[in-house]
């Protein structure tokens, strides 16, 4: 397994990310809704609409850390998930 950093995340740094995510997720569906079914670039923008996804689910996990411990970067960082 590739060994991570130990670097954690400010969930103020998480929030804005977390926007800027689910925009370009938006906007990734939505021209996934204009391409032809089964077309290479139908086939690419599903593996980028599925990573957006995933880092979306990351930064939640970092904002709900930083919920439950509200004293810094919350108890996990990101390398955790």
């Amino acid at each position: 397994m590739v060994k991570r950093s130990k670097r954690s995340l400010y969930p103020s740094d998480a929030a804005a990310m977390q926007e800027k995510v689910r925009a370009f997720h938006w906007e990734v569906r939505k021209w996934c809704g204009e391409i032809p079914l089964g077309s290479t670039v139908y086939v690419a923008l599903e593996g980028l609409n599925s990573a957006l996804e995933l880092a979306n689910r990351q930064l939640n996990g970092a904002l709900d850390d930083a919920r439950r411990d509200p004293a810094g970067h919350g108890r996990n960082g990101l390398e955790d998930f």
